[in-house]
């Protein structure tokens, strides 16, 4: 007969002040549990566990500024700009102010399209 393996008294120790819990769960409730996990940015079943006794207080994740940060992510990689004749300064376009109208006009003046419709 094989005898079990012994732990060291600190692994006893520990399995004694943290006993191991366990539930059964049909798929659905199962699945769902695992999303909510995942939107909470990943964290442990026990994590999950102390937050709903009050015992622990997840960070939720701020979504203004999840929002900010792709807004000017997005705005840095994708925004149409140019210096002024001026003084050299960048200047931001927006959409349907004069200088993107301008834009437009120029760009259908001197024949600018699409690769395709050149037959390229």
């Amino acid at each position: 007969m094989v005898k079990g393996t012994r732990k060291p008294p600190a692994r006893v120790r520990y399995e004694q002040s943290h006993p191991t819990v366990s539930c059964r769960l049909s798929r659905d409730t199962y699945t769902l549990l695992k999303q909510r996990l995942e939107d909470l940015g990943g964290v442990s079943f026990a994590d999950f566990v102390k937050d709903a006794l009050g015992l622990l207080e997840l960070k939720m994740a701020n979504i203004e500024e999840i929002r900010e940060k792709a807004y000017d992510q997005a705005e840095k990689d994708y925004q149409i700009w140019y210096f002024c004749s001026v003084c050299g300064k960048r200047m931001e376009m927006s959409p349907n102010d004069d200088d993107h109208k301008a834009m437009i006009g120029y760009m259908k003046e001197h024949g600018w399209g699409h690769k395709s419709c050149h037959g390229q």
